[in-house]
């Protein structure tokens, strides 16, 4: 099967580094929402954080990877276990997803490595400081493109650094992109050719 990030990057062996994108969506029960798994968000500038594990059907969790009903990222409990004894890549990386019942069915992406800045070089602009909880977040700027698809870009300095599985330093919209390195990259879509990634390049 053709690979789909080869019909839509040219020169997709540069690519250093790239942000998970994946398309297919994993639903929550219909009787949840966000707030039945995360604190009160702050008064100022209302951010909220997760407290609680999601659950989800057993039914929704099909696909071996995912997009989370609240634009997190999870994958099935047999990809992790693959992850883990691949890569740089552990246990805490991940928080169970279940059931009502309390069955493991998905795990949700949850890297503990933050990379070092690159705002930078992707013209990411950040705004002031939440003054009650100190949330900052950043604009999200993208380069995209003749074919319509984004890229970012990554220092030597970061990607010195990085991890297999990481969080960049700058947080969008309450998350963080979540970065793998080239060789996760690899892996996965030679098991899934037709998972999305973001890629990024050296400047």
């Amino acid at each position: 099967m053709k690979v789909l990030m080869n019909t839509l990057y040219d020169k997709l062996d540069e690519a250093k580094a790239f942000a998970l994108s994946f398309t297919n969506f994993v639903y929550t029960y219909d009787d949840t929402c966000y707030f039945d798994f995360a604190e009160a968000p702050c008064p100022v500038c209302d951010r909220a954080k997760q407290n609680r594990d999601y659950l989800v059907p057993k039914a929704n969790c099909k696909k071996p990877c995912g997009i989370l009903s609240y634009l997190e990222f999870g994958v099935s409990p047999g990809l992790r276990d693959e992850l883990i004894a691949r890569f740089d890549i552990t246990e805490d990386d991940f928080r169970p997803i279940r059931t009502k019942r309390g069955e493991i069915v998905y795990y949700q992406i949850t890297p503990q490595h933050a990379m070092l800045p690159i705002s930078k070089v992707n013209h990411w602009m950040p705004y002031r400081p939440c003054p009650k909880c100190g949330y900052q977040g950043y604009s999200h700027h993208d380069f995209e493109n003749d074919k319509g698809e984004f890229y970012h870009y990554i220092t030597q300095e970061a990607l010195d650094e990085m991890h297999d599985l990481n969080v960049t330093f700058e947080w969008f919209h309450d998350a963080p992109l979540v970065v793998i390195s080239r060789r996760v990259y690899d892996f996965l879509v030679e098991k899934y050719p037709r998972t999305h990634y973001v890629p990024f390049f050296l400047p």
